[in-house]
């Protein structure tokens, strides 16, 4: 017993006279250096963030009344997209009356192309694709505006809830920013060249993480903001009937446009025939041009056959022997008869 309370006696004197002599031997400088010690020792093992993060807990969880505010600065983060298809008898007036709106209630045309082309059916077959960024309290304005004017097919809406995602990225700003400010005090106090190296990299690497968190907040904030509506606007004949249709309806409305496609073929046919007239008496001059060589070629073809097979005929009435004989070439070739008649 004697021995271990010797042993407690002396450590504890020990550690009196060294906090005595600590305190006695320090000075402004070496205060300073050893703050700067502390710091990196502990960044070093990666005790370095952990008072920022600290206090933030302890703010978050001791008083009520700065959660509140909390809860009140930080509203629902929603980012909302709709997607319409619509049909109009006019595009032009259509994709001038969404520009006008668009523009009216604030926002921009982030993206706008028009087609002009021809179906298969040879009807004119125009459409647009606008792609629209509305302010988020205007929206419902803004499709009512187009409900109201045109003939909507489809219709979908989406709405992205990123109110947690979003209170974490501002969460560690803060943090990043609290440790840019702790940073700039501890560089202010570096005395050494390698001490400011250390600091200065650190510093960089927290700045370009706070500029792409910033960044990335931005792009959400414009997101929220600004809704995006996505219009697709097809010009038509007739409008695509919302309510279905009976049997008999749907067969009479078939045949009638059936009756309708043959009387717009037989019109596209002459149309294309009359259009294409100069075309047709350039084919057909053509046609008659190489029917007329061709017979001329035949027409001469037959005349040197014929001339040729004159002179052959010629040649040989010209090789026969001329008969001199009196007698008859009949008498000539009857043979001799007897007596008794035999031969």
């Amino acid at each position: 017993m004697k021995k271990r309370s010797v042993r407690v006696l002396g450590a504890a004197m020990a550690l009196f006279m060294g906090v005595v002599l600590t305190a006695c031997g320090s000075s402004s400088d070496s205060a300073g250096s050893a703050k700067y010690a502390a710091t990196e020792t502990a960044a070093d093992y990666g005790v370095y963030e952990q008072p920022a993060m600290a206090e933030e807990m302890a703010d978050y969880d001791t008083a009520s009344g700065s959660s509140t505010e909390q809860v009140q600065d930080t509203s629902r983060k929603l980012i909302k997209t709709v997607n319409l298809e619509t049909e109009t008898e006019d595009l032009e007036q259509t994709v001038a009356l969404v520009e006008q709106k668009v523009r009216g209630l604030g926002g921009y045309i982030e993206s706008s192309n028009i087609y002009n082309g021809t179906s298969y059916s040879g009807r004119s077959s125009r459409s647009a694709s606008i792609t629209a960024r509305i302010p988020a309290a205007n929206l419902d304005a803004f499709v009512d505006v187009v409900e109201g004017n045109t003939n909507i097919t489809r219709k979908s809406v989406n709405v992205d809830d990123i109110t947690l995602t979003y209170v974490d990225i501002e969460s560690k700003r803060n943090s990043l920013r609290t440790e840019e400010k702790r940073l700039l005090e501890i560089l202010e106090s570096a005395e050494t060249v390698e001490d400011l190296i250390t600091v200065e990299d650190k510093l960089a690497d927290v700045r370009y993480e706070l500029e792409s968190i910033e960044s990335q907040i931005r792009s959400y904030d414009n997101l929220v903001d600004y809704s995006t509506v996505y219009l697709n606007i097809d010009e038509v004949v007739k409008f695509t009937p919302v309510e279905k249709e009976s049997a008999f309806k749907r067969m009479g409305k078939g045949f009638m446009e059936n009756l309708s496609d043959v009387g717009e073929a037989i019109v596209e046919f002459f149309v294309w025939f009359v259009s294409h007239i100069p075309g047709l008496l350039v084919f057909v001059l053509i046609i008659l041009i190489i029917v007329l060589i061709i017979r001329k070629i035949s027409v001469k073809s037959k005349a040197k056959k014929a001339a040729r097979m004159q002179a052959a005929y010629q040649a040989s009435m010209q090789s026969q022997p001329v008969n001199t004989s009196k007698e008859s070439p009949v008498q000539k070739q009857e043979p001799e008869k007897g007596n008794d008649g035999n031969k």
